[in-house]
């Protein structure tokens, strides 16, 4: 029986699953056999103004991560410009997924109020916020390097000919071959082999390696920070697994959605994202408003998220309808009988 998929973004989702069931088992487990509200120890409070290191550490390798995948070019660059390139697209999705971890993040302040377990501190902290970060962002800037690969390779075979050099040298009959019999090829060796691609994002471009630096470090961070939230005595096994069990269950949800919406090129797809993220903040800010919780952001990351979302709603009402689009083959038909 093939449990692996082929697609390594189905292989994410399918990560994701598998954690959040081994989790919730575990959650499930323990509340009838085992102790899990005790705190490793009283609570610690520390006056020193670099405590919060590395979790600063690991929030400016998202955003820096997030940098990154908007200029990355990973596929054979033709020039050291052109290793940089901005791509309205890949930053479509990083915007989108902070903005559905704001969401997520706004259940989790819900959450905290709302179960009433006040283990390991004097106020209500039932779900642990560390915890929920840093296993969200463990997996999704993978989902990051995958989607915007796919992004780029996609981009390349719609134009496999571009380039002006070879434009000049084949005639316009020789182009048109040529782009049909490569897209076809390159799409068939794709769906057979999803190590090319991989090996591809990998080594093509050497700027790849900082992307790759700068997540082992994101990695490292987490790990410090985590190791402190439970020896410090600021969660229980309790609170960190609710933790875990709400940041995987976001995910698998992002992972689903994206997936169904995957026509990178129709403007349909951005329209569908954007009424699902829309969706989801309005049911996170109901239960917030309803449930009496506190509203976890300021005023100036909420002007950072409305402006976020602006970018988003002008790329898929008014960028997306220039996108290359894929030739249908009753469009190729008809442009070859012309």
């Amino acid at each position: 029986m093939k449990i692996l998929k082929e697609s390594s973004l189905g292989n994410i989702r399918l990560l994701s699953s598998f954690l959040l069931i081994t989790f919730l088992f575990i959650t499930l487990y323990s509340q009838f056999f085992k102790n899990i509200d005790y705190c490793a120890v009283d609570r610690v409070y520390s006056g020193d103004k670099w405590r919060h290191l590395h979790l600063m550490l690991s929030f400016g390798c998202v955003l820096f991560c997030g940098l990154q995948f908007v200029f990355w070019s990973p596929l054979k660059p033709r020039s050291l410009k052109a290793k940089f390139q901005f791509n309205g697209r890949s930053l479509f999705f990083i915007l989108y997924t902070l903005l559905w971890y704001g969401a997520t993040y706004c259940l989790c302040t819900y959450l905290k109020v709302s179960l009433g377990d006040l283990t390991c501190n004097k106020h209500s902290n039932s779900v642990s916020g560390h915890f929920l970060f840093h296993s969200f962002y463990l997996l999704i800037i993978p989902y990051w390097f995958l989607t915007m690969g796919r992004i780029h390779n996609k981009q390349q075979l719609l134009s496999p000919s571009s380039h002006p050099d070879h434009q000049k040298k084949t005639s316009k009959r020789q182009q048109q071959q040529q782009s049909s019999s490569s897209t076809k090829r390159a799409v068939r060796e794709s769906s057979r082999n999803e190590l090319v691609l991989l090996k591809r994002l990998l080594v093509e471009n050497p700027t790849t390696i900082v992307l790759l630096i700068t997540y082992l470090l994101y990695v490292y961070s987490s790990y410090i920070n985590l190791d402190k939230t439970w020896v410090h005595g600021f969660h229980s096994p309790r609170q960190i697994l609710y933790g875990l069990l709400l940041s995987f269950s976001s995910i698998l949800a992002l992972l689903q959605i994206t997936s169904v919406y995957n026509n990178l090129q129709s403007k349909s797809s951005y329209i569908g994202l954007l009424q699902y993220l829309v969706g989801y903040w309005i049911l996170a800010l109901s239960v917030l408003y309803y449930g009496g919780g506190r509203y976890p952001f300021s005023n100036n990351e909420l002007i950072v998220f409305f402006v976020c979302f602006l970018y988003l709603v002008y790329f898929s009402l008014v960028k997306a309808e220039t996108l290359p689009q894929p030739q249908t083959e009753e469009v190729k038909l008809k442009k070859k009988n012309e």
